[in-house]
């Protein structure tokens, strides 16, 4: 197959930190066509520093004149499913960032277009593909710590507007269609799924802690916004058989020494990072000290949060389904969805998707 055509829909921090130095990168299979964003001159910015052909600020006029084979979503949330519809639609490949829409019709519709039309429909985040996770899903097939009966994870940090190195502005992350639960818990409850499968139930709270943030971002350091969304949300997942979860998700984890996921089995416990590491941590009942192995890293590895993209990449030439998946993600989007109505609700919700 001739180098694969792409599009990149949204130009900012992500786009230019994570995507468009992994295209670089695989410049021998990939080809980087046309950029687009609301903000023209990012999209400038990126075709000058890419080496795109053309640059847009509409998305719509990008999929009737440029001639790509996929379209890499990287905007801020809340467009996602229009956007990847209108892609689909249009008869393109679609990458999309997390979540892969903020509503269960529009990721419904994102998956009934892409099995109808034979294409390729890849969601992030891409966590699983990477080393340490990899080594996680071996020993938790393999029985290694015993039967599992409960794990904890962390999906938080400080939230991205107090994070000095982020380039763009973050004020969306703090509105609805987003917050720590889209944007960070989803990270956890997409590996938790890959081991244990569905989530049968979700019991959450909510609460905003600190409903005004002094940014310290690059592009918007000293301005305050103010949050409308829940920037704490604490939820236990029901898996069936006696096996279950913790998710803490926040924008307020200025620092911690918790392992970010922690299994507990009826013959040990392991250890694994949140995002991105290397070090996986097993101890067997009757061992002392705990072993700890630092993973060798891989492509998926050094590539990050870009690590989806070779993925699925190679899923359009071979005609596969990605390890990231539409269904999967849409599975953990009504999760994340749920511990919201769980928390407001005061409930118990029980899921109806599966993968």
């Amino acid at each position: 197959m001739d180098r694969i055509r792409l599009a990149v829909v949204g130009c900012g921090d992500i786009a230019f930190r994570s995507y468009l130095p992994a295209i670089r990168e695989m410049a021998e299979q990939v080809e980087l066509v046309a950029t687009c964003d609301i903000e023209r001159e990012r999209a400038e910015r990126a075709k000058a520093e890419y080496g795109a052909r053309q640059a847009f600020a509409d998305a719509q006029d990008l999929l009737a004149t440029a001639d790509v084979d996929g379209v890499l979503v990287l905007t801020s949330m809340v467009p996602h499913g229009p956007l990847c519809i209108a892609a689909l639609e249009a008869g393109r490949h679609v990458y999309v960032e997390k979540v892969m829409a903020v509503d269960l019709p529009a990721a419904d519709r994102m998956i009934e277009l892409a099995e109808s039309r034979n294409l390729c429909l890849s969601c992030a985040p891409s966590t699983i593909l990477l080393s340490a996770f990899q080594h996680v899903k071996k020993m938790v097939a393999a029985g290694e710590i015993g039967r599992i009966s409960f794990a904890q994870a962390l999906g938080a940090h400080q939230g991205p507007a107090r994070w000095d190195g982020y380039t763009s502005d973050p004020t969306w992350f703090y509105q609805p269609g987003a917050g720590p639960l889209f944007d960070l818990a989803v990270y956890p409850v997409q590996i938790l799924t890959h081991l244990f499968g569905p989530v049968r139930r979700v019991a959450a709270f909510a609460g905003l802690a600190v409903p005004e943030v002094v940014m310290t971002a690059q592009a918007v350091r000293g301005k305050t916004v103010r949050v409308n969304v829940d920037d704490t949300v604490p939820m236990i997942l029901d898996f069936g058989h006696a096996t279950f979860a913790t998710v803490n998700t926040s924008y307020n984890m200025l620092a911690s020494r918790l392992p970010a996921m922690q299994f507990w089995g009826d013959q040990g416990a392991l250890t694994a990072p949140q995002f991105l590491g290397d070090e996986v941590g097993v101890w067997h009942r009757g061992d002392r000290e705990w072993t700890i192995t630092h993973l060798p890293p891989t492509l998926y590895d050094r590539l990050g949060v870009a690590a989806g993209l070779p993925h699925w990449l190679d899923c359009i030439r071979e005609g596969k389904q990605p390890v990231n998946n539409a269904r999967h993600a849409r599975h953990v989007l009504e999760v994340l969805l749920s511990a919201l109505a769980s928390a407001h609700e005061g409930r118990v919700v029980e899921l109806k998707t599966t993968f």
